[in-house]
């Protein structure tokens, strides 16, 4: 057979076979559908933060993967092996900002075809600031009473601040951290203990131990206390009579003029000798 001959059989009827040929295709896709399996788990959403950005809000911390393709190639996907991330690195200013949900194959999900792979949601909208770091101070939460006839005279917390970091607004209006609740119940000598940090706010974080080192100074009070009200010497108080309000009368008053009363004489009046 010619090559023109054979040229001939392959264009004769062209349209036709043209048409042969996609239907099959479209056949095999819709059965290779058919057959393929869906398989959904959730993952935890990773940051890849930023050097200069953070953001100021919360969102949703984990995504829904599906996973289609044949069963033998999907079940036996290990749920850590799919990764679900944002990228922060390439914002550069502060906004608001939809920031796509991307996927990483690892382990067992690499090598699986056919294999596709969908995130619910696609994108996660942030509000992104400055990342800020400062100097807060930490104070002691002290709860009860010490022993009877005895007094917290002292209290130390070490180093009493932390370094924070978080987003601009959000570290600017947070102004202090505490402790965990100290009880002093009972006590009635001098104590040491270490005491957690309670840090509340998810968007800020901590740098270094979030232990601080609580000193706390009691002593007796109420015996040298009692003592000293004892022996203090009671000194006599005189009262001025000019300074004795004018509605105060003594009884050696009442009873002077009553002997006045009794003794005098009336006194007539003098007259003009003529």
């Amino acid at each position: 057979m010619t090559r023109a001959k054979l040229l001939a059989m392959i264009t004769e009827k062209w349209p036709v076979k043209v048409l042969s040929l996609a239907a099959a295709l479209i056949i095999s896709v819709f059965y290779r559908m058919n057959t393929l399996e869906t398989r959904f788990f959730t993952v935890p959403l990773i940051i890849i933060s930023s050097e200069t950005l953070i953001p100021t809000g919360s969102f949703t911390g984990s995504v829904r993967i599906s996973l289609r393709g044949e069963a033998d190639g999907i079940q036996p996907i290990l749920e850590e092996d799919i990764e679900a991330f944002i990228d922060l690195g390439r914002y550069t200013n502060e906004g608001i900002y939809r920031v796509p949900v991307q996927i990483r194959k690892k382990g067992s999900a690499l090598g699986v075809e056919p294999l596709e792979i969908t995130v619910l949601p696609i994108e996660i909208p942030l509000h992104l600031e400055q990342r800020v770091t400062r100097n807060v101070p930490v104070f002691p939460v002290l709860s009860g009473i010490v022993a009877d006839g005895y007094e917290l005279t002292n209290q130390t917390l070490i180093p009493g601040s932390v370094i924070a970091e978080g987003p601009r607004s959000v570290l600017e209006n947070h102004l202090e951290f505490i402790t965990d609740t100290i009880i002093l119940d009972r006590r009635y000598d001098d104590f040491s203990i270490m005491i957690n940090i309670i840090n509340n706010n998810p968007l800020i974080s901590i740098h270094g131990n979030r232990m601080q080192e609580f000193r706390g100074s009691i002593s007796r009070i109420a015996r040298e206390e009692q003592m000293a009200v004892l022996n203090t010497p009671r000194i006599p108080v005189t009262i001025p009579q000019a300074l004795m309000p004018v509605d105060i009368i003594s009884a050696a008053d009442i009873s002077a003029e009553e002997h006045d009363d009794e003794e005098s004489e009336p006194i007539e009046p003098l007259q003009d000798e003529q």
